[in-house]
């Protein structure tokens, strides 16, 4: 498959997994095409015309024409120069990697982390959080994210990749809709007595119990183990990255119990705390590891013949 079709899927994957549903992300994109026709003059001339068909700023090929053949992907959750230094060694020592599948954004990808940032507002809808107020919380967080990067050094990875001449592309939001999909179907959709018979659940599911095998499981951190749920939300999953922690007492106002989450700073927890919210982290790197996982099956049934090399923190297991 060559790498551009392969990116392709991997964004209708994350399409049809995000939670704003698809009628709503193509209304988006149209917006952008509609806006695109409208632009002159340098607006036109920097206008990212990738926003025309993906949705997910934090995702895009970083290195690479689109038109190599891939079979072989070395994937990690974090990927820097020292791993693309890492692939290119192995290559030397006859490991096939066609291309580098990079979970956390780099590059031009990270530069436009806080503009997928909104979809945190429909996923706060669903449990009852007027959009307005979600919406009015959420710009100062952009803002904040948005200065935080500008000032970062963004390109290095991508750079390696490109002296090296090894292909590389960022998938983040959309693998992110997928785990979001799946922890809410198989883990909020049930009932449970407590916040310790979640966390129970949750380790039933593979890549969960691997992380606990290595000293990293899903943990209460708000809340005890006897606490009654309520209603449980995986709030926390996807969107960019973390919210703003006046999110908690939204939330609580909305009637949510327990909020599922990737990784809890430390003033979410103070908030959530405060507003009698209970919070299950679930380990960070095991969550990416099954969103992953979940678009790596799906891109398996389209490319019969690729391999996943695991590098950074993932590992691979198949359903």
């Amino acid at each position: 498959m060559k790498l551009s079709s392969l990116f392709r899927h991997a964004i209708d994957f994350g399409i049809a997994a995000d939670p704003r549903g698809k009628t709503a992300v193509e209304k988006m994109l149209k917006k952008q095409k509609d806006r695109q026709k409208k632009l002159e003059g340098k607006e036109k001339e920097l206008f990212d015309e990738e926003r025309t068909w993906n949705p997910y700023s934090d995702s895009r090929i970083i290195n690479g024409s689109g038109d190599e053949d891939i079979t072989h992907l070395m994937v990690g959750i974090d990927i820097e120069t020292s791993e693309v230094l890492l692939a290119d060694r192995l290559r030397e020592k006859g490991k096939k990697i066609d291309a580098l599948f990079i979970h956390h954004p780099e590059g031009r990808a990270l530069a436009d982390l806080e503009k997928v940032m909104p979809l945190q507002i429909d996923i706060l809808a669903q449990t009852g959080v007027p959009v307005n107020h979600s919406e009015a919380m959420l710009r100062p967080r952009m803002d904040k994210i948005w200065r935080s990067i500008h000032a970062d050094n963004l390109f290095r990875t991508e750079r390696a990749a490109e002296l090296l001449n090894i292909p590389a592309f960022c998938c983040h939001t959309p693998t992110d809709n997928l785990v979001w999909e799946f922890m809410e179907k198989h883990i909020c959709k049930k009932e449970y007595d407590s916040l310790q018979d979640i966390v129970n659940a949750i380790l039933e599911i593979p890549e969960y119990k691997k992380y606990a095998l290595k000293g990293n499981p899903p943990i209460i951190a708000v809340g005890s183990g006897n606490n009654r749920p309520g209603k449980i939300y995986a709030t926390e999953f996807t969107g960019g990255t973390n919210g703003p922690e006046e999110f908690a007492e939204l939330q609580s106002r909305a009637g949510v119990g327990t909020i599922l989450s990737m990784h809890v700073p430390e003033k979410m927890v103070e908030e959530a705390k405060k507003h009698n919210i209970n919070m299950i982290q679930c380990s960070h790197m095991a969550s990416d590891s099954l969103g992953i996982n979940l678009m790596l099956d799906k891109l398996s049934k389209i490319e019969k013949k690729l391999t996943v090399l695991e590098t950074s923190g993932f590992v691979r297991m198949k359903r």
